[in-house]
């Protein structure tokens, strides 16, 4: 099973705030390296979901890539749901199960009503506390068995210039922690069965040294 992603037509849906790096897809280079990233997590998917919950869904950019891959697509995001999201998915043939508004550490949904969760560029925004909340409280919505895709970039002084550079300014005020962190946090509740980095021949490096980097993560049966 191979997974890209699909990026919407230009207008076809608009940022939900201020931050959403929404526009740096639609730009001639930047917008391949936002793609990339994404890809580094879609690639680990090698199966088909039941149902599969996006956390921080925001402008709905990813769900066009998920819903194919899904019975049924929920999201989750601490923003509440875009003023005419609904009927712009609904364009692009998408039509999302359920969408709320709420924090990953407090999700409103039964115990193991999940056999997919993807969160890319979210763990990030995380201290070390909320971490382990937000790992034990996917590990509850999922599963036995069910996936946990997650990708993060990076977190040092070079990427924080990095993200400077493409006007991303004072990112350290938002970003504090890498994919070393959100693992140590998943530990006591999930297994990793797969890893992915851009670039790929950081694939099996220490996490935390490539750019961008994405586990496949298991809940144990």
């Amino acid at each position: 099973m191979s997974v890209r992603f699909r990026l919407p037509p230009p207008g076809a849906l608009r940022p939900n705030n201020d931050v959403d790096p929404f526009k740096f897809y639609y730009r001639p280079l930047i917008g391949r390296v936002f793609a990339a990233r994404l890809e580094v997590g879609l690639r680990l998917i090698d199966a088909r979901f039941r149902r599969l919950l996006e956390i921080g869904y925001g402008s709905g950019l990813l769900m066009p890539t998920l819903a194919p891959i899904t019975d049924e697509l929920y999201g989750a995001d601490l923003e509440r749901e875009p003023e005419g999201l609904r009927p712009a998915l609904a364009r692009l043939g998408v039509h999302p199960t359920g969408l709320v508004q709420a924090d990953i550490r407090k999700l409103p949904f039964p115990d193991g009503h999940f056999d997919g969760v993807v969160a890319f560029s979210i763990l990030e925004h995380l201290k070390r506390d909320e971490l382990n909340e937000a790992a034990r409280e996917v590990g509850r919505v999922l599963q036995p068995g069910g996936r946990f895709v997650v990708g993060c970039p990076a977190v040092h002084p070079a990427m924080n210039a990095a993200f400077a550079a493409i006007g991303f300014r004072g990112i350290d005020q938002h970003h504090f922690s890498g994919l070393p962190e959100v693992a140590q946090a998943c530990a006591p509740y999930f297994t990793v069965e797969k890893r992915g980095a851009l670039p790929d021949l950081l694939a099996h490096a220490p996490l935390g040294w490539a750019p961008y980097a994405a586990l496949l993560l298991r809940k144990p049966w």
